[in-house]
């Protein structure tokens, strides 16, 4: 019985970014890591840089159960994920440049479900994107 449908593997450098896994790498970015919040405070972001051989972008999304319903949460879980797929070509060439590896952990500061019940990327995007181009200005200054 053959696959009708054709799954392919991306190749490494199509990725936009690492998932973010191990309790131990998480709790390192938290331990360690500076916070940053977005002017709108709808997100924050806990992040760690550091000089590796590979440089990559590592990335987890943590949504507290008192924030909303499963639903909700993880529908903010994706939105999250497709606005920094969409946003991180500067946070790219910044790690490239300079041949770091980035962990970043997103999670809600001042959204839940009960002060934002219908949630849409254009709601989450700026915040993202404002994120990012903070992580970007650190990154290039240190």
């Amino acid at each position: 019985m053959t696959n009708k449908y054709k799954t392919e593997k991306l190749p490494k450098e199509l990725k936009s970014f690492d998932r973010l896994k191990s309790e131990k790498d998480i709790a390192a970015v938290y331990k360690k890591g500076k916070v940053i919040i977005s002017l709108d405070k709808k997100l924050k972001a806990s992040h760690t840089s550091s000089e590796r051989k590979t440089h990559r972008i590592r990335v987890a999304v943590t949504i507290s159960s008192k924030a909303g319903n499963s639903v909700w949460r993880n529908r903010l879980k994706r939105i999250i994920r497709e606005a920094i797929r969409q946003e991180n070509v500067l946070l790219k060439e910044v790690v490239s440049n300079n041949k770091s590896e980035i962990s970043i952990i997103f999670s809600p500061f001042r959204i839940n479900q009960v002060s934002l019940k219908h949630i849409f990327l254009k709601d989450i995007k700026p915040a993202v994107s404002d994120i990012l181009y903070k992580l970007c200005k650190k990154t290039t200054n240190n």
